[in-house]
């Protein structure tokens, strides 16, 4: 009898720790989700700068922050992206831009838990700094940041493969 007890206690130890190694893989995995998604969005968003410029669709001087944007030669006026924080909407809005005003802003129609910020600096007359810095919500009840950098030129052909 002893020795069965024995057993069960042993048996049980050994259960409880599979348990909590199971709860903390679950976890890290979802931790991980959360990065991936956070970096798919961030990349997103750096791509989206170049697609604008690649496409004509903005031009160099307008890829910039709000007030800072130059419309000279544009074909329409365009008042910039965003500053600070804001809600990362699925639908881009009438301008077809993302991160801008325009933008929605109903519950429906933002990414939970996301928030980011666009900054765009100039490093001279062809060559722009772009941030991108997003807070998403961490599955332990926190909020973590991630942040993608990319630089902007003024030369849509020497990206484009031909």
């Amino acid at each position: 009898m002893l020795e069965m007890v024995v057993a069960m206690v042993i048996m049980m130890v050994g259960l409880l720790s599979l348990a909590q190694v199971l709860g903390y893989a679950l976890s890290v995995s979802n931790r991980g989700r959360g990065v991936t998604n956070t970096k798919l969005l961030v990349v997103s968003t750096l791509e989206q700068m170049e697609n604008l410029r690649n496409t004509g669709q903005l031009t160099f001087g307008q890829i910039a922050n709000a007030g800072k944007v130059d419309n000279t030669g544009a074909t329409l006026n365009f008042a910039g992206f965003q500053t600070g924080y804001q809600p990362v909407s699925i639908n881009p809005g009438a301008d077809g831009i993302f991160g801008t005003a325009d933008d929605p802003s109903g519950t429906s129609q933002v990414r939970a838990g996301f928030q980011r910020q666009i900054v765009i600096s100039p490093l001279g007359t062809n060559m722009k700094k772009v941030e991108v810095t997003l807070q998403y919500s961490d599955p332990g009840g926190g909020t973590r940041t991630l942040t993608g950098t990319s630089y902007l030129n003024n030369d849509t052909r020497s990206n484009i493969l031909r």
